[in-house]
């Protein structure tokens, strides 16, 4: 885990200013070989122990984190993690750059071993924060509380998604081969 300190960042299109208070948060998605210690009837894709855990709803991932003392990082802790203070678009800055991030442009067609892509660090050294899988965060989009919230984008999105504030909106149960999770503190 990485500790990302108290204070004001940049949140979202508008870089609207937001304070929040220190956490911390893995550096990595949660692979297929930690999910397999904490649920031990999970099957770990062929060759796959190092990267992310897919298809995982939103309650698989707040139990995993309860399961291994963490929680869900919140909205604005992921994304204060992304981008930094700065308001950057990206985890490494204000311009795409492919070979940065496991988006549509990288060509890989499914999710690579987690930190495959150093060059995309965010300014806390918080590793594949654009691309590779969406991530489940702690937050509701709005106050009917229909649907969960994830962030960051995936292999199969484009650059426009891999934006640090973009959201993707599910039902809390959905299972999608896009979807994962980091934990918090």
């Amino acid at each position: 885990m990485v500790d990302i300190p108290a204070g004001d960042y940049k949140s979202g299109k508008a870089k609207k200013t937001v304070k929040v208070e220190k956490f911390s948060i893995d550096i990595y998605e949660v692979t297929n070989a930690q999910y397999k210690e904490f649920k031990k009837d999970f099957e770990i894709p062929a060759g796959k122990e190092k990267h992310p855990v897919a298809e995982i709803s939103f309650f698989e991932a707040e139990a995993y984190c309860k399961g291994v003392g963490k929680r869900l990082p919140t909205q604005n802790e992921w994304e204060k993690a992304a981008r930094g203070t700065d308001g950057r678009e990206y985890p490494w800055g204000n311009k795409f750059e492919k070979g940065k991030a496991n988006t549509l442009e990288s060509e890989k067609n499914g999710t690579v071993p987690v930190g495959s892509f150093p060059k995309g660090a965010s300014p806390y050294g918080v590793m594949d924060m654009a691309g590779n899988l969406w991530e489940w965060v702690d937050a509701w989009d709005s106050s009917e509380k229909k649907y969960r919230i994830a962030m960051g984008g995936s292999y199969f999105d484009d650059e426009e998604m891999a934006e640090v504030y973009s959201v993707l909106k599910s039902i809390p149960d959905d299972q999608h081969e896009y979807m994962g999770f980091r934990c918090a503190k």
